[in-house]
């Protein structure tokens, strides 16, 4: 019985913050991050279907996007919980921006070729496999219990809205834009994403043993 009841006190929920402030923070950093990293991987696909006018060199970018999420993504929840989830979200927006200043650099050189294209867009889709399952499980840490449902809503929200509105909004700023400078939005977006981060704490599981909570988060 007393070895039960300190398995029971090992698994009680971590303290969460009591301000609701660094959610709103790094949920609107993560959503400037998601809106701009769906926005260049969409005008990617399109330069792609546009200038090399190809089927099988878009189905092979749209597989190098999706590959990663479908293998990855079941695994990524249990990963993200025994790893200091600020550090994740930094890792991948810092990643991303690499890759889009190094695709800039080659665009405005006319320097662009297919591979540079697929490899950074398979790299992106890797970090965005660890990215969203860690911001729902991040944004669910940082309020009380009673708020789980809403930021839930919230987090399928964002998604959706972020998936309605990157396609149009590639396809006008590409019309108007030479691509190096759609692609700077992500790098720009990034940093928004990052800045909250370097400030806010994140409440993580210990040892990674907060197992029940983090498949709440998930299901929800």
């Amino acid at each position: 019985m007393k070895k039960q009841t300190t398995k029971l006190e090992d698994t009680m929920p971590l303290k969460k913050p009591k301000s609701i402030k660094g959610f709103w923070a790094v949920f609107t950093g993560q959503g400037f991050s998601l809106l701009g990293s769906r926005l260049v991987q969409f005008s990617l696909i399109w330069w792609l279907t546009s200038t090399m006018g190809s089927a099988s060199i878009l189905a092979m970018g749209s597989i190098l996007v999706l590959v990663p999420q479908v293998f990855l993504m079941p695994f990524a929840g249990t990963l993200v919980d025994r790893w200091d989830r600020r550090l994740v979200l930094i890792s991948v927006d810092i990643g991303n921006a690499i890759g889009i200043l190094v695709l800039m650099l080659l665009f405005g050189t006319g320097n662009i070729r297919l591979p540079h294209v697929y490899i950074v867009m398979f790299m992106r889709a890797i970090g965005g496999a660890f990215q969203w399952p860690t911001m729902q499980a991040s944004t669910s840490m940082m309020v009380e219990d009673n708020m789980l449902s809403k930021v839930a809503g919230l987090n399928q929200a964002l998604m959706g809205l972020a998936t309605i509105i990157a396609p149009p909004l590639g396809v006008m700023l590409m019309d108007i834009l030479p691509i190096q400078y759609v692609l700077a939005l992500d790098v720009v977006t990034a940093l928004f994403a990052i800045l909250p981060l370097l400030i806010v704490t994140i409440p993580s599981p210990e040892n990674g043993h907060d197992k029940t909570s983090s498949t709440l988060y998930f299901i929800t």
